[in-house]
């Protein structure tokens, strides 16, 4: 038996990210561009090739299985007509005619994308995805040396998917595309009229970021994109020897232990350690101190969570103040607790353009984490409180350590009184 298949007319820029030397590929697109169309057609050209054996398995992964239906559906359509292909309805498993296996899956449950002898996967809407998502489908291409492609409008500059852009600059494995409505009209699938019409009838953000893949402030996002590139120009902030500390504790096998050494509102030096044994957190602390004339009065660290043996050690800095984010609000009574309250006021003072941040070590990861930065829902009394810390690490992938550390110094502003271990 042989089944000719004829190969759909492609765009210059669908050629491009469907057939390029690198193994993983990550397309931000505008809406409506081709983007998935295209990559149906790669997956289910590659579940076809010569090199292929029975039960090689290619997958289609969407953010939850309603997206997936879509895709099988839309290819379902066009092979079920012949009788060559089997259907599983139930399972969304099309099998080809030479014994190879095209799943579509939800990524709602990463630990269900682990997996043999799988030789392709395009990963659909990957931004609105969890990152463990990726971690399952990196680890189960490795056996085959798979290829990989993550597809999806643009999800802002602290998502996960927009961060594998960085590799691509350094790592020829990775290679990165953005396609905007634009490209589409030039290529001869859109219209120009039509987007001209989009541009009028949506708010300006909106149109930018669909349309445009370009980075936009959203409703939920705590710090503006000015205010941010403010942290890292605002050179005309000057020094003035009023010295302090604020520590995002972490202990060994968790997340980074952050210290940002402040002269008044210059962050001249930011510390970022990946390990450090819980019983030298205090001593580090001191060491600092001494080394940058700070007083422990001026010294805040996070106090939730912490273990008896390194709350004994911290007691060594006498007045240094510790921070418990869900204690009552010191000026502001509607904020939920102290942690929005501070990380309001340094909202306030980012806007203003107030701080400057000289040390440009971590730029890139303070910024990611600044943009990160979202409302939570208000509480059953109406207070205003950021998004619960659990749900930030799902959204994005990590802790947001650095902001963390920043925000805290925001307590010397607010003149609590001082709390004593």
């Amino acid at each position: 038996m042989k089944i000719n298949i004829k190969k759909p007319h492609l765009t210059s820029y669908q050629n491009e990210f469907l057939y390029n030397e690198s193994r993983f590929t990550v397309t931000e697109a505008s809406t409506k561009v081709g983007k998935t169309f295209s990559h149906i057609w790669w997956l289910f050209e590659n579940a076809h090739a010569s090199w292929n054996k029975e039960n090689y398995n290619h997958w289609w992964v969407a953010p939850v299985y309603s997206q997936a239906k879509i895709a099988f559906n839309r290819m379902k359509a066009k092979v079920s007509r012949n009788g060559f292909y089997k259907i599983n309805e139930s399972n969304l498993i099309i099998t080809t005619p030479i014994g190879t296996h095209i799943y579509f899956k939800s990524a709602e449950k990463p630990d269900n994308l682990f997996g043999e002898d799988v030789y392709s996967c395009v990963f659909d809407e990957a931004p609105r995805a969890r990152v463990e998502a990726f971690y399952a489908l990196r680890s189960t291409l490795t056996a085959t040396r798979g290829k990989l492609k993550l597809i999806g409008n643009f999800g802002g500059t602290s998502n996960w998917m927009h961060h594998l852009k960085e590799k691509s600059l350094t790592d020829s494995e990775y290679a990165y595309f953005k396609i905007t409505a634009w490209d589409a009209v030039k290529a001869g699938i859109l219209e120009e009229s039509e987007i001209l019409q989009a541009q009028k009838d949506l708010p300006d953000k909106i149109f930018k970021q669909l349309y445009l893949a370009e980075a936009q402030d959203l409703d939920d996002q705590i710090y503006s994109y000015d205010a941010i590139m403010g942290l890292f120009t605002n050179t005309f902030i000057k020094e003035n020897n009023n010295r302090y500390l604020s520590a995002d504790i972490a202990y060994m096998g968790s997340d980074l232990f952050v210290i940002t050494i402040w002269n008044g509102f210059v962050i001249e030096k930011v510390i970022a350690i990946d390990k450090i044994d819980e019983t030298l957190i205090g001593l580090k602390l001191i060491e600092l101190s001494e080394q940058y004339k700070i007083p422990y009065s001026n010294i805040v660290y996070d106090a939730d969570g912490l273990r008896k043996f390194t709350s004994q050690s911290l007691k060594k800095l006498t007045a240094a103040r510790p921070f418990l984010n869900n204690s009552k609000p010191i000026k502001d009574k509607n904020f939920a607790n102290l942690k929005t309250e501070c990380a309001f006021k340094l909202r306030e003072l980012l806007e203003n353009n107030e701080i400057y941040c000289s040390d440009q070590s971590f730029r890139k990861q303070i910024t990611s984490e600044l943009e990160s930065i979202w409302l939570g829902q208000q509480n059953d009394e109406g207070k205003i409180k950021l998004e619960a810390k659990s749900k930030h690490v799902e959204r994005t992938g990590k802790s947001p350590n650095f902001f963390d550390s920043i925000y805290m110094r925001m307590l010397f502003e607010l003149k609590p009184k001082t709390v004593w271990l």
